[in-house]
């Protein structure tokens, strides 16, 4: 079964917003990523990359091998596709570690897949009301976030924001720069995977969908 994992790292940025608001906090070679407060004083985190080499497909089955997860997502410990309404859709289950005495945390967050054009597509993400056994980690929600992917001739290029609310009681000050950190890291990780020939040699399972629906959903 095609395992799409969501990508979000604890307390990150989403929406649309004006560039003239983003505050760069890091640019280097074809990375750069930037941040804007939200009024709940956790920041909205967006990143834009570049992958050369890099194809759609390629990316789509580094998210579908649930396995990889922890070689590049931060503090990812576990990750497991709870459902699939549909080739375009799925929800998952996202289990974080955290260094003592920070509390683990988990997240079921619901995505859609949507093909825009011959070239972009977009990947978008909402914390999902789907039930399911409370461990004792923290729920991070609300969440909402997406990945626009456009492949060109020289590789891939990637805009990713998301918005997560860790909830619980660590320091917005420490929420945000672990954030920055744990994404700067994420996406060094995620360049090395995305040259993987594993990952290159087949088409994604993957399915661009009709996400209407989806779009209706509100955060919970």
């Amino acid at each position: 079964m095609l395992k799409l994992i969501v990508i979000v790292t604890i307390a990150m940025s989403t929406f649309s917003c004006s560039a003239t608001q983003w505050r760069t906090w890091q640019k280097v070679n074809d990375l750069s990523i930037a941040f804007m407060p939200h009024e709940s004083g956790i920041n909205y985190v967006k990143v834009n990359a570049f992958y050369a080499g890099g194809s759609v497909d390629s990316l789509l089955n580094v998210m579908n091998d649930t396995e990889s997860a922890p070689q590049w997502l931060s503090s990812v410990s576990y990750v497991e596709v709870l459902a699939r309404p549909n080739s375009a859709e799925a929800i998952v289950y996202t289990y974080f570690d955290s260094p003592w005495p920070v509390s683990n945390r988990d997240m079921v967050t619901h995505s859609c897949l949507s093909q825009l054009s011959d070239t972009r597509f977009r990947l978008d993400i909402v914390n999902s009301s789907l039930e399911v056994p409370k461990s004792k980690a923290i729920r991070v929600e609300p969440v909402r976030g997406y990945w626009l992917l456009t492949q060109t001739e020289q590789g891939l290029n990637i805009e990713h924001q998301v918005y997560a609310d860790p909830n619980g009681a660590i320091p917005n000050w420490l929420v945000n720069k672990t954030a920055l950190k744990n994404i700067r890291s994420s996406f060094i990780a995620l360049r090395e995977l995305i040259s993987d020939a594993k990952y290159q040699s087949s088409p994604s399972a993957f399915v661009a969908g009709n996400c209407e629906a989806f779009n209706e959903l509100k955060v919970q």
